[in-house]
């Protein structure tokens, strides 16, 4: 005991010793590459049209869920309107007004998904409805069918 009294316990004494502050490491500087002017603008439809059938499904799923989800309803319908809209935006104006009827639809369907009030039987409807809207996408709205009817430069991403 005396032995350690006398010439300190070394562990002991790095407790109770303060260090210096380390210096902060330096954060790198990220810069990124605009790769906008590469992407076609049939790459940029086919990348939403993906999308667009990605928050569909998703929706689609919420619907089936048989404890109904409302925010992941909400979440899903408000991403794939989002998506059918920026597939308007993407074609030219003729093809946009054929695609007018299957957006003024989903948005009505998506305002009554918002009011988070739906029973079972509703729910079913609003995913036979969103079953039939995808088919005719698919059947109309194909990124192969319209790719000769895209703007040339709409960035929307």
């Amino acid at each position: 005991m005396m032995l350690c009294s006398a010439t300190g316990c070394e562990s002991l004494q790095r407790k109770f010793t303060r260090k210096k502050p380390s210096p902060t490491a330096v954060n790198p500087v990220t810069v990124f590459k605009d790769y906008t002017d590469i992407v076609t603008p049939a790459d940029r439809y086919h990348k939403h049209a993906l999308m667009f059938d990605y928050w569909n499904g998703e929706l689609m799923e919420a619907l089936d869920a048989t404890p109904l989800n409302p925010k992941r309803v909400g979440r899903a319908s408000t991403e794939s309107l989002t998506e059918l809209h920026r597939l308007q935006q993407l074609v030219v104006d003729e093809v946009a007004q054929q695609l007018t009827p299957l957006v003024e639809e989903r948005t009505r369907l998506d305002r009554q998904l918002q009011l988070g009030t739906m029973a079972a039987s509703q729910a079913y409807a609003a995913r036979r409805t969103i079953e039939a809207q995808q088919r005719e996408l698919h059947r109309r709205f194909h990124w192969r069918q319209v790719q000769d009817h895209l703007k040339p430069n709409a960035a929307t991403d």
